[in-house]
């Protein structure tokens, strides 16, 4: 966490922004780890560049072990955790394509850790690159952050 923040928040452009992204962050994995006691964090987005336009929120995968011994209680808590799609609200509109928590400043999926299929689609997803049109340049590929607990 500690590098994470010095190269992506201290050291990029649009600091206060990356501030308070990296709050969010750090309070999240604080309440992730009330829940669960270990765990990864895959770490992607626009927050993990240099780009001039600021980031919108960082990017996580939560890779669950599944041995982990998760009561219905536990779960009750992980829900919100996550990004949810397409969700109906109360609200004047009805629904809302997407909701983040943190306010949004967190874009966060839950993976199950040794399912293949899950932890490949993750890795391909954000190991594509995007130039600055946002369209995927072909064969180009990149990494991303892991941060465990």
């Amino acid at each position: 966490m500690a590098e994470i923040k010095e190269f992506f928040v201290e050291q990029a452009p649009n600091v206060d922004r990356r501030r308070r992204i990296f709050r969010a962050f750090e309070l999240y994995a604080e309440v992730i780890g009330d829940v669960l006691e270990r765990g990864t964090f895959w770490v992607d987005g626009g927050f993990c560049s240099y780009k001039s336009a600021p980031p919108e929120d960082i990017d996580l995968a939560v890779l669950i072990d599944p041995a982990l011994p998760l009561t219905d209680k536990d779960h009750e808590r992980l829900v919100p955790l996550f990004t949810i799609q397409d969700v109906q609200t109360g609200m004047p509109q009805g629904w809302a394509d997407r909701v983040q928590p943190m306010g949004g400043l967190i874009d966060s999926f839950a993976v199950m850790a040794g399912v293949a299929a899950q932890e490949e689609y993750w890795h391909e997803t954000w190991s594509k690159v995007k130039g600055p049109d946002g369209q995927l340049l072909p064969g180009a590929v990149k990494g991303y952050l892991e941060v465990s607990w």
